[in-house]
């Protein structure tokens, strides 16, 4: 696969074939002092909402790349299932690990959660520095996996606030890993057409209430198997599990 850049289209606007475009420096670094990309070298560039074009380097600049696109390539990338994954707050590496596998396995939102045995507290400060790392790997992670389309980041909100902001009549499929709940994740009935929300628990679990909570919601409790996986990789491994059971 040829190396990849991320350009966001100006609002109200769209990239379109001929366009020269100049990369911010992060990328601008990446691609000529990391991937070593020179002048005229061949690479694609995709604008986070589906489009992907041929494109090469018109001027090599670690501070300031300049591409200039070619021809709109078309692919199709995401998911046929719609899943948003809200993931309780886990310390750096772990939630780190669980946005950037969930991006390559196509999540289409992200939800962080504040839950109440999390290690991790975050002020307002953190949270804002922690959603500004947190976007730039759902980006490298499209970046590196192929997908043309950026999932939503949203802020991370306090667990009973968010479950209580839920529309009751939604007719997504909810869902809420529980090692000890009674009803196994492939006794499920998947449908393409039917928007999934997946929560996750932190290291430490949920505590009784947010499952009560979860459960008034909608929320159907499952489990993976007979063991109980960390919370970076259980979210991981019920999203590629939807999709083996909606026949991905």
């Amino acid at each position: 696969m040829r190396p990849r850049a991320l350009i966001a289209a100006p609002p109200g606007d769209a990239l379109a074939s001929g366009q020269p475009h100049q990369l911010d420096e992060r990328q601008s670094h990446h691609l000529v002092r990391v991937l070593r990309l020179a002048e005229g070298a061949a690479l694609e560039c995709f604008d986070g909402a589906g489009a992907r074009f041929e494109a090469h380097v018109e001027r090599a600049d670690p501070k300031a790349c300049r591409v200039r696109l070619g021809a709109r390539l078309q692919a199709d990338t995401e998911s046929a299932l719609h899943i948003t994954l809200a993931q309780c707050i886990a310390t750096a590496e772990r939630m780190d690990w669980a946005i950037e596998k969930a991006v390559e396995l196509g999540v289409q939102a992200i939800q962080p959660l504040q839950s109440a045995r999390a290690q991790v507290r975050l002020d307002a400060a953190r949270a804002r520095r922690r959603h500004d790392h947190w976007q730039r790997i759902i980006e490298a992670a499209c970046m590196q996996c192929g997908r043309d389309r950026l999932p939503s980041l949203a802020a991370a909100l306090p667990f009973d606030r968010w479950i209580e902001g839920l529309d009751r009549e939604a007719g997504e499929l909810r869902i809420v890993l529980d090692p000890r709940a009674e009803t196994r994740l492939s006794q499920l009935r998947i449908e393409h057409s039917r928007p999934i929300t997946l929560l996750v628990g932190p290291e430490s679990g949920f505590a009784p209430e947010e499952l009560r909570a979860a459960a008034e919601a909608g929320f159907a409790a499952v489990r993976l198997g007979p063991r109980v996986l960390r919370t970076e990789t259980a979210g991981l491994a019920a999203i590629a599990a939807l999709q083996a059971l909606a026949g991905e």
